[in-house]
């Protein structure tokens, strides 16, 4: 079986279109490779799916945040929060003694998409609302979609700001006097005594009746806190600044708040539940749900027919359904299931030699997702079992964008159902 393997791995890197032979179904005639049609006989396996919760989804540390919230009326409604400690800018820590004459405090963030896009008008005004953390976000901690933590009844901003379309969209956010007097007069040996004080800041955008969702560049130069001061030594008065760290390299994290509706609605009190996708199945980003589907019993009968088997190309087809919003995530990534329960990228995804040809993309064209599965599917016939194939939005944690699948049945699809096609040899 190795040698054959090795012969088949070879042949597929030298034959240049050569067609395949096509059963008696014409399923799969289109199937190709984009540089290469491979020598083989072309076939589509047809699973079953079902829409799951993601319960579990980490998000501290991350370089992108979402704030702001959306509404719906497929989904229902969800609100991202931003949780972040406030730090110096290195561990000696800051002081504004006496000579220090504070003007004011600024906090900018870097806006890198704003969902939905920006009317018209070709700006957004958003109602930021910032308060002082009661608990410290904890350096050596993991936090996840569903944590939290509490605030104190010191708002430093509580206000709205407008943001212009530009390519470099920065929101400004002018500091009150509650966090001023925590700087003026005061002197903090170091960055821990300062974090001991400050805490750290929550923020959100009010939803004022028009649900607005931003992306924020944590890793982008502008994302700071900015204290502007002037100090005044023997007569001379000499303008300064000092930037606190509130970026990637401050702990932060996001919480995400979903509120679903329609048949998602059963989420809402049992997150371990899981909806049938034989007409649809639905795709939300922010600890939202994901698609699990499996091909096991096509895999078990294909393994006893052709148990030498080789297959040379395969991809995951996820037709867009009828009922999807008009924008459309960036990419599906695909993970595979294990029986305790855990997940691991495909090797298609990061193999060197592939990862470009995963793609994983929406296609205006075909209106669907191609995800390029190979390795993982030849993997799965080879052990004859299929333990399930979990598919996410891979910008969940940086992007507000939802999408929602055709399902497995193919009478309920219009003959368009998510599947398999392949070409194999043996």
């Amino acid at each position: 079986m190795r040698n054959r393997f090795l012969f088949f791995t070879a042949l597929i890197g030298v034959m240049l279109f050569v067609a395949c032979d096509e059963k008696e179904s014409d399923l799969g005639v289109n199937l190709q490779d984009p540089a290469t049609l491979y020598n083989g006989i072309c076939d589509t396996a047809y699973g079953t799916a079902y829409t799951v919760y993601d319960d579990s989804l980490l998000t501290s540390g991350q370089a992108s945040v979402l704030i702001g919230c959306y509404s719906d009326n497929l989904f229902g409604t969800s609100e991202a929060v931003f949780f972040s400690k406030i730090t110096t800018a290195n561990d000696g820590g800051v002081e504004f003694d006496q000579n220090s004459i504070i003007d004011s405090a600024v906090l900018t963030m870097t806006v890198s998409s704003i969902f939905p896009e920006i009317n018209s008008k070709s700006y957004r005004d958003l109602h930021f609302e910032v308060y002082q953390l009661s608990e410290p976000v904890l350096r050596d901690s993991a936090y996840y979609a569903f944590d939290e933590l509490p605030v104190t009844s010191v708002c430093f901003f509580d206000d709205v700001v407008r943001l212009a379309q530009s390519d470099s969209m920065v929101v400004s956010m002018r500091m009150s006097d509650a966090f001023v007097n925590m700087l003026s007069n005061h002197r903090y040996e170091s960055s821990t005594a300062f974090e001991e004080v400050m805490k750290g800041v929550r923020i959100r955008l009010v939803n004022d009746g028009t649900p607005v969702m931003v992306t924020v560049n944590l890793a982008a130069v502008a994302t700071k806190l900015t204290t502007y001061y002037k100090y005044v030594n023997s007569g001379d008065t000499i303008a300064r600044t000092y930037d606190f760290v509130i970026s990637q390299a401050a702990p932060h994290f996001n919480q995400f708040k979903n509120n679903y509706a329609g048949v998602l609605s059963a989420f809402n009190s049992n997150v371990s539940d899981s909806l049938d996708g034989s007409r649809y199945l639905y795709l939300s980003p922010m600890g939202g749900t994901n698609i699990k589907v499996n091909f096991n019993s096509f895999v078990q009968q294909f393994r006893q027919q052709h148990p030498y088997a080789v297959i040379h190309y395969a991809e995951l087809l996820l037709p867009v359904a009828d009922i999807a919003p008009d924008s459309k995530p960036d990419l599906i990534a695909a993970f595979k299931c294990y029986n305790d329960g855990a997940v691991s990228s495909i090797p298609d995804m990061f193999d060197a030699f592939t990862a470009s040809g995963y793609d994983g993309h929406y296609s205006d064209e075909s209106n669907c997702y191609r995800l390029r599965i190979t390795q993982h599917f030849q993997k799965t016939m080879k052990s004859g079992m299929d333990l399930g194939t979990l598919l996410v939005l891979n910008g969940r944690r940086s992007s507000a964008m939802h999408t929602v699948i055709n399902g497995c049945d193919a009478a309920l699809t219009a003959g368009n159902p998510i599947r398999i096609q392949f070409v194999y040899s043996e």
